[in-house]
């Protein structure tokens, strides 16, 4: 039987040959879901023989990331801010860059405070269920227009114990929503605009909803629409983070400061801008 290490090197090479991103990890990721472990416990100990059994699993696994197919889903879950999610192909994965949202949350709220929070486009519930894991005297109303999206976020809320302070509602942005009664509104919407769709990965523009990716030509239709939805809705002082693409920064000011007391645009971790903070 072949070693961990044999198996780990053959399935590098094969992936880096299909051009898929991240050979290396890809295969290490999928291997330690197959045999069960945490992927640095599992690399402890590399010359352990792999039985029959786990070597066919990797090559189904395997031909399934040649294809593009991305890791995620093909283990069914994604880390997200220190915490496990379900995912699946119905909802978008979560990315580190939402994860700015939690870092300002965290910054500029007190943790014990009585709050009630709106996701809005909620995908696989991993900003409720994370405001709902760190504001544990909070509320959280999580919506989305997927059935099938709801379906994991609740499975989420479920596995993370939440489920008693999540509301999960079908709609279309706040549609049949009271806004003011909310403290804070978390927007990670479409965004990608279609002018850009063929700089995308290939597991990304294949696998990945379209629906939770693309808003027309600029990106911006799913946040005009919430612009709109939001105009003399919100209570005074509440607050609204929306996730945006990089070319987005000077649109979003445009598209709030004409209803809001202040908007500002924080950068990510490699200095693009990435979040929009609105104050009402």
């Amino acid at each position: 039987m072949p070693s961990r290490k044999t198996l780990l090197e053959h399935w590098e090479r094969s992936l880096q040959q299909s051009g898929v991103d991240s050979p290396r990890l890809s295969a290490q990721v999928l291997l330690a879901h197959i045999l069960g472990m945490q992927r640095l416990d599992m690399l402890l100990d590399v010359n352990t023989p792999v039985d029959e059994h786990c070597i066919l699993r990797m090559d189904a696994l395997g031909r399934r990331r040649m294809n593009g197919e991305p890791v995620a889903y093909l283990v069914g879950e994604k880390e997200f801010y220190g915490f496990t999610f379900y995912v699946g192909p119905g909802v978008l994965i979560p990315r580190p860059e939402t994860e700015l949202i939690l870092d300002h949350l965290l910054e500029t709220l007190d943790p014990d405070a009585c709050l009630q929070f709106l996701d809005v486009g909620t995908g696989s519930g991993a900003l409720a269920v994370s405001c709902a894991n760190l504001f544990l005297h909070s509320r959280v109303a999580a919506v989305d227009i997927s059935l099938e999206a709801l379906k994991v976020a609740r499975k989420n809320a479920l596995f993370h114990n939440v489920q008693d302070r999540i509301v999960f509602l079908q709609g279309d942005l706040l549609e049949s929503l009271r806004i003011d009664s909310f403290d804070v509104v978390l927007a990670n919407l479409p965004y990608v605009p279609l002018t850009t769709k063929e700089t995308l990965s290939r597991e990304v523009l294949c696998h990945e909803p379209h629906g939770a990716l693309f808003s027309g030509l600029d990106g911006l239709d799913c946040y005009r629409a919430l612009a709109h939805s939001l105009y003399e809705a919100m209570k005074p002082g509440a607050l609204l983070l929306c996730e945006i693409d990089h070319s987005q920064g000077l649109a979003m000011i445009d598209l709030f400061s004409g209803i809001a007391q202040n908007v500002r645009i924080l950068k990510d971790y490699a200095g693009r801008d990435r979040l929009a903070v609105v104050v009402f």
